[in-house]
């Protein structure tokens, strides 16, 4: 009787060393993953999101941004990147009552990543623009939209929207969107 129980005691502590002993072992291996893919740089098949090709830091350079922004990193259809500030650049007015009424909105730059595109699917989304013009210097297809506020591009694969309303003047509003456009193109 005293050796079985010996024997079941063996048993059962050999269990629980070797369960330990390879659940450490895949802990390991997790952690080695992590380590392996940060210290790889990421390329444009691994690109999850605008977020990464954007950072808070850039938006703040290029819009000379001292205020708090909020970052939004969501999938909608596909993968938006929404950074938003409230700075009373952009207003609203509506007539209610023989009253105008004024609101102020937050300055905004949303970018929507489309993986896998062709010239196809640009052309499809860029057939709602009102007044498109052609922009040549951000890449072989881009379409500025005034109404929208927004740059449609292809470039290796990926269409990207960037819609920008950060002052009432379009003009601003199209450079702004071609500058960060140009930023994403260098990184994918």
């Amino acid at each position: 009787m005293k050796t079985t129980i010996n024997n079941l005691l063996i048993v059962l502590f050999s269990t629980l060393v070797f369960t330990c002993t390879n659940k450490e072992n895949k802990t390991d291996a997790t952690q080695n993953e992590i380590v392996a893919k940060s210290a790889n740089p990421k390329k444009s098949a691994d690109i999850d999101s605008p977020c990464e090709l954007v950072s808070m830091e850039e938006v703040k350079r290029i819009f000379a941004i001292e205020l708090p922004i909020e970052l939004k990193d969501v999938v909608y259809t596909y993968p938006t990147c929404i950074y938003r500030w409230k700075d009373g650049k952009i207003t609203t007015s509506a007539t209610f009552g023989g009253q105008e009424i004024i609101s102020k909105l937050p300055s905004e730059v949303l970018i929507v990543m489309v993986e896998k595109a062709n010239e196809a699917m640009f052309k499809q989304s860029t057939s709602i623009y009102k007044q498109p013009q052609k922009v040549s210097n951000v890449s072989s297809m881009a379409i500025w939209d005034s109404r929208l506020s927004q740059l449609t591009f292809l470039s290796n694969s990926y269409l990207f929207h960037v819609h920008v309303k950060v002052s009432k003047d379009d003009l601003e509003n199209k450079e702004k969107a071609i500058e960060v456009s140009k930023l994403i193109i260098d990184k994918i």
